[in-house]
């Protein structure tokens, strides 16, 4: 527990000085702000962190210290995706990168059910298409998918 605290303890640490940092962003005009200022998805993520390493420290405080066990190797390997998926997000756009993100991570944590997967892969695409665009008013990069779209169908 005491290693998990001092590291817990460091990230609230650190987010609260991040989350002080955005008081310094400037304010854009209404028309520029996509319907948020550039300030508030900070300080909603900072704020998450903070409570779930808050609720971390909460929910482990009776645990003993136990030797760990070692990283398993598709950790590193689901590291790489991801690494992977930021680095084409921009050619593939928002669309594919979230969805074969979301189909492929599964599998590299030895799911099986195929079917389960693709459904989970879909709707969380939507889902979050959905939430960002529509209750937050926010644009995504447009990629391969949605360039085609456009010129085939406009």
């Amino acid at each position: 527990m005491i290693k998990d605290l001092k590291i817990l303890s460091a990230i609230i640490s650190i987010t609260i000085l991040l989350y002080i940092n955005t008081f310094s962003f400037d304010e854009v005009p209404e028309i520029l702000a996509q319907g948020m200022q550039p300030t508030m998805m900070p300080r909603l993520i900072f704020t998450l962190i903070i409570f779930l390493s808050l609720f971390q420290i909460y929910q482990n405080k009776n645990l003993i210290d136990e030797k760990k066990e070692p990283i398993k190797s598709n950790a590193f390997i689901t590291f790489g995706f991801i690494l992977f998926i930021i680095l084409i997000a921009d050619k593939l756009g928002f669309f594919l990168a979230i969805l074969i993100f979301t189909f492929v991570t599964p599998f590299l944590w030895q799911r099986k059910d195929k079917f389960f997967v693709l459904l989970y892969s879909i709707g969380m695409t939507v889902f979050v298409f959905v939430f960002f665009t529509l209750v937050l008013q926010l644009k995504f990069p447009q990629g391969i998918l949605e360039n085609f779209i456009v010129r085939t169908f406009y």
